[in-house]
């Protein structure tokens, strides 16, 4: 079985970008006398809806929606900066596409910011296509994602989606295909534990693990 196409997550996941997403939540906090956002307190309560997120922040709770999202994706601009590639994405990305895998972004990111940084890094030459939001709101991506497979008619037994959190393990589960979890990500390997799926901790890791599945062959990947 040839794993003819992999369905990358986005932010957490070929974008290593937590540290400015805790910075970017930190900021809003402070603005409102609040502490700042940790690591361990951000998986405590991260889920999607991201809306979620913040109703279980009692100094944010009761924010507009659309004020958060504004205050947080200005945030998360101001701290761009902090924010880099996922660890071994880019030599990642240039094997698989040697290997001839279709390879696609499906993000609950907004299409514009996707676009504005994979231009910055370099790196959509990989991608056959961009799968992002409409909006800014970070929600739920799995009615596009089922629009999407059906339109293509994704053979699901050669798919692979690889992600950072509980959601993408869902949403794989959505489109009936396998699933692999990033530990650097929004969710932490404790949680996604739960999902019973392989997790890696850097990027370099998927083309052996594919091999390992039976999705790909050393040959194909030259290995």
């Amino acid at each position: 079985m040839a794993c003819a196409h992999i369905i990358w997550d986005f932010n957490g996941t070929l974008l290593n970008d937590m540290t400015a997403a805790l910075a970017a939540v930190t900021d809003m906090l402070r603005l409102r006398g609040g502490p700042d956002m940790t690591a361990e307190w951000y998986y405590g309560l991260v889920e999607m809806p991201i809306i979620r997120f913040y109703q279980k922040i009692p100094l944010l709770a009761d924010v507009p929606f659309d004020t958060i999202t504004r205050e947080f994706n200005d945030g998360y601009a101001r701290h761009g900066n902090r924010i880099t590639l996922g660890p071994g994405a880019r030599p990642v990305l240039g094997t698989l596409r040697a290997a001839g895998v279709q390879q696609t972004i499906l993000s609950s990111f907004q299409q514009r910011l996707i676009e504005g940084w994979i231009e910055h890094f370099g790196v959509g030459y990989y991608f056959d296509t961009v799968l992002g939001a409409d909006d800014l709101r970070s929600e739920s991506k799995i009615d596009r994602a089922r629009s999407w497979a059906e339109a293509i008619s994704l053979d699901r037994d050669s798919a692979v989606l690889v992600g950072d959190t509980i959601h993408d393990w869902e949403t794989a589960q959505a489109l009936g295909v396998r699933c692999v979890l990033v530990s650097y990500g929004h969710q932490s390997r404790r949680q996604l534990a739960a999902c019973g799926v392989p997790i890696i901790d850097d990027l370099a890791h998927l083309p052996s693990l594919l091999v390992s599945m039976g999705l790909l062959t050393e040959g194909e990947l030259l290995l």
